[in-house]
């Protein structure tokens, strides 16, 4: 009996697991998306300087945050954008 409750726990909980995979997995491609995109969109500008990525599971969306700085003659003024992240397959739909 002690046999198949461990089984049910071990299946129960390999259950619960599995959709945790999945959103680490959607959380790697989104800060691949991200990465891709910054090396992509900075290779001739040199006013971007960083970048970062945020998957949400609610709403099932990458989104991209990047920052510029812009020499002014009193200083420097920090920009940073957010944005939905597309591929370029996605942006084509």
């Amino acid at each position: 009996m002690s046999a198949v409750f461990g089984l049910l726990m071990l299946t129960g909980t390999m259950a619960a697991a599995e959709p945790n995979v999945t959103l680490y997995q959607l959380q790697k491609n989104c800060e691949k998306l991200a990465a891709e995109t910054f090396n992509r969109e900075t290779a001739d500008d040199e006013d971007r300087i960083d970048y970062g990525a945020h998957y949400n599971a609610r709403l099932n969306k990458c989104f991209y945050a990047e920052t510029y700085i812009s020499p002014t003659p009193v200083g420097v003024n920090t920009w940073v954008y957010l944005s939905e992240a597309r591929d370029a397959q996605s942006a084509l739909h």
